[in-house]
């Protein structure tokens, strides 16, 4: 491999697929943020269980499609 040239990976993202994937890693940042314990209320969530697997579960939804994408 060349210094300073980009590698090719072996697939290329459509472009819906692209847009979805830097969705999730902005959902992702999101969710690492809202984790952050607070100094009052270290063990408090801001998100309740229920909401956090929603998020999860989107997430995971998301991944799909774009995997789902690459295959095809």
């Amino acid at each position: 491999m060349t210094h300073g040239k980009h590698s090719d990976p072996g697939y290329h993202l459509p472009i819906e697929a692209h847009e979805e994937l830097q969705a999730l890693r902005h959902h992702l940042h999101l969710l690492a943020q809202l984790s952050i314990p607070e100094t009052q209320n270290p063990d408090d969530l801001v998100l309740s269980r229920t909401g956090l697997a929603h998020c999860f579960s989107h997430l995971a939804d998301t991944a799909d499609r774009i995997v789902a994408a690459v295959a095809t």
